[in-house]
C-alpha cells in the first residue's frame, strides 16, 4: 500500500510549549515516528506540506491550497491521502474536499487530534491508524473523516460533507443525524452503520478551487428567541437560515417577514437548513409565501462551503444545492 501524508498544521501539528500550544514544524515527522513506534509501518509514503497553520487560522485561500494538493495527486497512484488538519474547522476543508473530488476518487482521509500527541489524552494516533485501517481494508471513493470521541471505544467514519459544527468546549464530531457511514474499533474491524445510505453524485465534482480569502456572498444567520435579524450588504447573494432542530423558525412577527420580503425584493436568495425530507411543522407550510428555500438534510456548514464554491465558479445555485454531491443530501 502507498500513501500520500499531506501535512497542513493543527494540533496534530502542535507542541505545548509552556502554557501555549503552538505548531512545530518539525512534528509532522514526529507524529509518523511516534505512529511507527506504536503501529509499526508496512506501507510506503510520501509527504508534503503545503501550508502549516493552526485551523482556527483557515481561509478560503489556505483551503484552495489544501484542495490543489490534493487534486494534484489524485493520479499519482496512491492507495489513498491522508490530511492532517486541526480539529477547529476539519469541517470546512473536509466539506471542500468532498465537493471538489466527489465519491468516485481516491479514498481521502482527513485526521485531526483533540490535544498534541504526546498528551496521553491526544486520540491523533487513534484517528491516524484508523484513516490507514480505512484506506487499507474498507476504504470506497471519496473524502472521510476518521475520529474517535471522548468516551467512545470505536472510531467513527464521516462522510466529509456532513459533519456538524463542534458542541460549546467539545472536539466531538458527530455527522448530521447520526448519519456516519461505519465505525472501526481498536482492532480495525469496521461495523457498517445500517442507517447511512447515500445519493449518487447529481453534478460533477467541482475540481480545483481559488477562493478569496473571505466569502463575501455567503451569510449566515443562526435561529434564537428574540433574535434581531442583521443588516446585509451589497455584496451578499445568499442567505443560509439556520432553523431549529425541528427545520422551523419563527415565522409569526412581521419583522421576520418583512426581512424575507426584502431579501427577495433585492434577489438574494435565502435557504434553509435543518430540516430533514420528512413531514414538517404547520410553521414550514409559510415558507413558500415568505421565500424560503428549505435545502432538506444538508449540514449548514456543507451548504455554505457548497455555495461559497458555486459562486466562486459561477454556477447557478438553485440547481447546485437541490442535487447530491460527495453524499451531502441525505435521502
Amino acid at each position: 500500500m502507498r500513501l500520500l501524508f499531506v501535512f497542513t498544521g493543527g494540533t496534530i501539528g502542535s507542541t505545548l510549549n509552556d502554557t501555549y500550544i503552538g505548531l512545530d514544524r518539525a512534528k509532522p515527522f514526529k507524529l509518523i515516528e511516534t505512529y511507527r513506534e506504536k503501529y509499526g509501518i508496512d506501507f510506503d509514503y510520501d509527504t508534503i506540506e503545503p501550508v502549516s497553520l493552526l485551523s482556527e487560522n483557515s481561509t478560503g485561500k489556505s483551503i484552495s491550497t489544501i484542495v490543489s494538493a490534493v487534486s494534484e495527486h489524485m493520479s499519482s497512484g496512491y492507495d489513498g491521502i491522508i490530511v492532517t488538519h486541526g480539529t477547529d474547522t476539519i469541517q470546512y476543508t473536509a466539506a471542500a474536499l468532498g465537493y471538489c473530488l466527489g465519491t468516485g476518487s481516491v479514498p481521502v482521509c482527513l485526521v485531526s487530534g483533540d490535544y498534541p500527541i504526546e498528551d496521553a489524552r491526544s486520540n491523533g494516533l487513534i484517528n491516524l491508524h484508523a484513516a490507514v485501517s480505512f484506506i487499507r481494508s474498507h476504504a470506497v471513493g471519496g473524502v472521510w473523516v476518521t475520529y474517535r470521541n471522548v468516551h467512545e471505544g470505536v472510531t467513527r467514519i464521516h462522510r466529509a460533507t456532513r459533519l456538524l459544527a463542534h458542541q460549546v468546549c467539545s472536539a466531538d464530531l458527530y455527522s448530521l443525524s447520526d448519519s456516519h457511514y461505519g465505525t472501526l474499533d481498536s482492532y480495525g474491524e469496521l461495523t457498517l452503520n445500517d442507517s447511512f445510505s447515500e445519493l449518487s453524485d447529481g453534478i460533477d465534482p467541482f475540481g480545483r478551487i481559488e477562493l478569496a480569502p473571505i466569502c463575501t456572498s455567503v451569510l449566515r444567520i443562526s435561529s434564537f428567541p428574540g433574535m434581531e435579524y442583521p443588516s446585509v450588504s451589497g455584496e451578499v447573494k445568499y442567505v443560509i437560515l439556520e432553523s431549529f432542530h425541528s427545520g422551523t423558525v419563527n415565522t409569526a412577527l412581521r419583522t421576520y417577514r418583512s426581512f424575507y420580503d426584502q431579501m427577495y425584493a433585492r434577489r438574494i436568495r435565502v435557504y434553509l437548513t435543518g430540516a430533514m425530507p420528512e413531514a414538517g411543522y404547520e410553521s414550514t407550510s409559510e415558507y413558500a409565501g415568505m421565500h424560503i428555500i428549505s435545502i432538506p438534510g444538508i449540514s449548514p456548514i456543507a451548504l455554505y462551503m457548497k455555495l461559497w464554491i458555486s459562486d466562486t465558479l459561477g454556477l447557478n445555485a438553485d440547481t447546485v444545492v437541490s442535487r447530491s454531491l460527495s453524499g451531502d443530501l441525505i435521502p
